[in-house]
């Protein structure tokens, strides 16, 4: 059962709260289940808040945040923020501006002092100002080539007519290139200030000390009065607007909205749920009129409420060619929720989705601090337990009414992103319209219930095996291990199977067999139809999920606590007993094949696969994943049923659970179920032969260009692979080599770091940087000459000191998720060296030296070496 209404999700008198006699408001909760703590920093101004001759000024000074004050240097902020242990970061939206520093609670003292002096003492020195916005033109552009970004914020404009909400937030490149250091510095002084501010602090901490802290750091600032006016405000208006745009993208995107009411307002918890019941989940309206009819491969919903406005997006992307049947789907099924209502069991469903979303949030400091300083930012934090439980008092006739309110289909707007050359959509307004009267489909309606099903044939207990790092290791009568991970205090619990093999086990004809045959898993077993499984796991408060990699594959799912047993039994159907139906399986092609021409609009991952096809071309590290247009259309439903008795029932596989259960009641609760799987020795693979100087390129007409970059590598079992980890530290992220030099220096990107990348047989360490076209020589120069210096020197015992404490902090923050641990025990199993290298790895971290990084380096930085996926952008 969900926690009931009543009874909050964080305890009030867990949470301490104090407003300084100069406004600021403070924050403390004490939550010792993790030698963790989160400092955010909620400022109560963000786009709303700039006049339009300053457009793109608070994301700006966002940026500037962290470029250094009297006491710490350029870069200084984010360096020893990860010497701590830590990491930092920032975003900018309409009505604020968050920052949040988490760390080791070790940290937290010189963390909170680090946080201080950038909000009070931030310079925004004129040098520094020109170089990043630079680097802020580069993610402007990056953000115009993303196709679902620009349909968005295009979709916000269309529907008003006066409010600030209309401009495209980031700023344009002209606009960006007009600010000046007094606009900035501004901004600063003007709305940074205490009383526009909340202070949230989450973690192993003792509250009256950490406010001890907070006084003697901030109690001193002074405070002013701050500007209310956000511009003018919107007229009502009562028409249909349509606008259709094109551009050098693979899929076309089509989404509809409408203005609704801001966060306070008594409606919005039921327009959250409305947005729900139409967009989350495999049981949703949209999912099954659009998704599983192959109209598009993604659809969804959402009430997006930045303080004062709302607007509901419906949006979706797919084939061009089935955009407006995709479109007349979705716009029956919003007029449908209207006319005809929402059904108490798809209310039921979605607020248990909610439930679980809530308690997967606040399983970590860096959760809890935001969703206290968020709420806090709208008057009090408890308003956050208030809209929980509105939104689990919520009736049908609630849900219904606010869709029947604000939805009306009069008063929609609606863009259309095609790809160029395509043929247009409509003329106009009208013409959409009418496209959408034309044909309409029937809804799907409300669905079905999930029903009792019959219980599972359950096996006998497993037997302890032993007990190592932590994590009991259990044999079921098969013989297949289970791995229990205690996790005390936690209230959701993870389930899990997984095995070797994947794409590596595929011959190059079936490239993508795995991948469709886990996915289409979920789409009917032997006791259940594909609408009864996504029934009943989100009335569980979760949704079968289905991983596939080059060398392993798997299902997992998590739900509250208490629907563990019930979740269990529901993974092991789909597991063992899928029936792969000839029309899912169709449906699944579709949406496969869909995905792979997204995947070319995607300026990150398609570089990324480019690389790696050239790096491993002819062996199965170089296959894609998700397959080829020509694998896809050939596979059918029979090679998924011979694939998954061969793979899936019969291999080298893994059942793991994380969460607060005892080992033994875990165990069992698993080990009862999966009687089915029998364990099968993975063929080895040989190892891939490394193609040197190897480059794959792709010209687009985007804005930027984007490079990958990769150096062959040490392997998921050497121990090199620890030295690869500190070194990908060192050269990325805020405050790293190639941050400092490429980006920070020489403003040549918004976007670059580097990774390293091990697998069983070879590895990859590798760097990415999107760039403006004419940056692409100077760009790729840049990083080889960073790569050059790590072979010619070692680094310095600062640097690698920094590199240790920050990937031992940022290892103890991850484990605060039961998924990360169980995604870290199943690695280690499965593609590591077992469960011993979770003890040892602090010792390996610390272990590293200098003369260490640098042999890696030299070992495998050649230059000859290098392969390069590259999509290069034309304007």
């Amino acid at each position: 059962m969900p926690t009931p209404p009543d009874t909050p999700l964080i305890d009030p008198a867990t949470v301490h709260r104090t407003v300084l006699p100069n406004g600021l408001t403070v924050l403390v909760r004490r939550d010792a289940s993790a030698p963790v703590v989160a400092v955010n920093t909620f400022v109560r101004a963000g786009y709303f808040d700039e006049t339009d001759d300053v457009v793109g000024v608070a994301h700006v000074l966002e940026h500037m945040f962290f470029k250094g004050t009297p006491r710490r240097g350029v870069g200084e902020i984010a360096k020893q923020t990860k010497a701590q242990g830590g990491y930092l970061n920032a975003h900018t939206i309409y009505d604020h501006t968050s920052y949040y520093a988490v760390l080791p609670s070790s940290g937290f003292v010189e963390g909170l002092d680090i946080q201080a002096d950038a909000y009070a003492n931030s310079l925004v020195d004129a040098d520094e100002l020109a170089k990043e916005l630079e680097v802020i033109i580069q993610e402007a552009k990056r953000k115009l080539d993303n196709p679902g970004a620009v349909t968005v914020e295009s979709l916000y404009a269309l529907l008003h007519d006066r409010h600030r909400v209309r401009r495209w937030r980031i700023g344009t490149e002209e606009g960006l290139r007009r600010l000046t250091r007094d606009d900035v510095a501004g901004f600063y002084r003007t709305y940074y200030r205490p009383s526009a501010t909340v202070l949230s602090i989450v973690g192993d901490v003792d509250p009256d000390v950490a406010l001890a802290h907070v006084r003697e750091r901030y109690g001193a600032l002074p405070d002013g009065a701050v500007p209310t006016d956000r511009g003018p405000q919107e007229d009502a208006h009562a028409d249909f607007r349509y606008r259709e745009l094109s551009g050098d993208v693979q899929q076309a995107q089509v989404a509809f909205g409408w203005r609704t009411p801001g966060t306070r307002h008594d409606d919005t918890p039921h327009l959250d749920l409305a947005a729900a019941v139409l967009g989350t989940g495999r049981g949703s309206r949209l999912y099954r009129a659009v998704r599983e009819r192959s109209l598009a491969s993604h659809v969804g919903a959402y009430d997006s409420t930045p303080t004062e406005l709302g607007i509901f997006v419906v949006h979706a992307e797919g084939d061009p060619a089935r955009l407006p049947d995709a479109a007349r789907a979705m716009w029956t099924e919003v007029r449908a929720l209207r006319e005809q209502g929402v059904g108490a069991h798809e209310l039921a469903r979605v607020q248990r989705i909610a439930e679980s979303r809530w308690l997967r949030r606040l399983e970590t400091m860096e959760g809890q601090a935001s969703w206290l300083a968020e709420w806090e930012a709208l008057g009090d934090w408890r308003l956050g337990e208030d809209y929980r439980a509105r939104v689990q008092r919520a009736t049908p006739d609630d849900v219904t009414e606010a869709a029947r309110r604000w939805l009306d289909p009069e008063r929609a707007g609606v863009i259309v992103y095609r790809p160029q050359g395509s043929a247009p959509i409509a003329a106009d307004a009208t013409a959409f319209a009418a496209l959408l009267a034309a044909d309409a489909p029937a809804p799907v309606g409300a669905g079905t219930a999930p029903a009792p099903q019959a219980p599972a044939v359950h096996t006998g207990a497993p037997a302890l095996e032993r007990v190592e790092a932590g994590v009991h290791v259990f044999r079921t009568a098969q013989g297949i291990p289970v791995l229990v991970a205690r996790k005390p205090g936690a209230r959701i619990v993870n389930l899990g199977v997984y095995a070797r093999g994947g794409a590596s086990e595929e011959a190059d004809a079936d490239a993508g067999l795995t991948m469709l045959m886990a996915h289409t898993s979920v789409k009917g077993t032997e006791r259940r139809t594909a609408a009864q499984i996504a029934a009943e796991a989100e009335v569980l408060g979760g949704s079968v999920g289905a991983s596939v990699g080059s060398e392993t594959f798997g299902w997992g799912i998590a739900v509250p606590l208490p629907h563990a047993a019930d979740a269990a039994s529901l993974l092991a159907d789909v597991v063992q007993r899928p029936v792969f139906p000839d029309a899912a399986v169709d449906t699944e092609r579709d949406v496969a094949l869909q995905e792979l021409r997204l995947l070319r609009d995607d300026m990150y991952r398609w570089p990324m696969r480019l690389a790696s096809e050239a790096a491993y071309a002819g062996h199965p590290y170089g296959r894609p994943v998700g397959g080829t247009d020509e694998s896809l259309r050939a596979l059918d439903a029979a090679q998924l049923r011979a694939w998954h008795r061969a793979r899936a029932l019969s291999g080298d596989a893994v059942l793991a659970v994380v969460g607060d259960l005892a080992p033994e009641e875990a165990a069992a609760l698993v080990a009862r179920e999966f009687g089915a799987l029998a364990p099968r020795e993975v063929t080895p693979l040989p190892a891939p032969t490394w193609r040197e100087g190897a480059r794959r390129d792709d010209a687009r007409a985007k804005k930027q260009t984007a490079l990958a970059l990769l150096f062959p590598g040490p392997t998921r079992t050497d121990p090199a692979r620890v030295a690869a980890q500190l070194l990908a530290g060192i050269a990325s992220g805020l405050g790293g080599r190639f941050f400092d030099e490429l980006r920070d220096r020489r403003s040549l990107a918004y976007t670059v770091h580097a990774f390293a990348s091990p697998r069983r047989l070879a590895g990859t360490f590798g760097a990415y940087i999107a760039t403006g076209p004419t940056q692409e020589d100077e760009a790729r120069a840049g990083l080889l000459a960073e790569f050059e210096r790590l072979r010619d020197a070692p680094v310095s015992a600062e640097e690698l000191e920094r590199a240790q404490t920050y990937a031992l902090g940022t290892h103890a923050i991850a484990r605060q998720s039961g998924g990360a641990v169980m995604g870290e025990l199943v690695d280690a199993w499965l593609t590591g060296e077992g469960l011993s290298e979770l003890e040892t790895y602090d010792a390996r971290v610390r272990a590293v030296t200098p003369e260490t990084i640098q042999t890696l380096a030299r070992d495998w930085f050649d230059p000859a070496r290098r392969v390069e996926g590259v999509v290069r952008g034309t304007g």
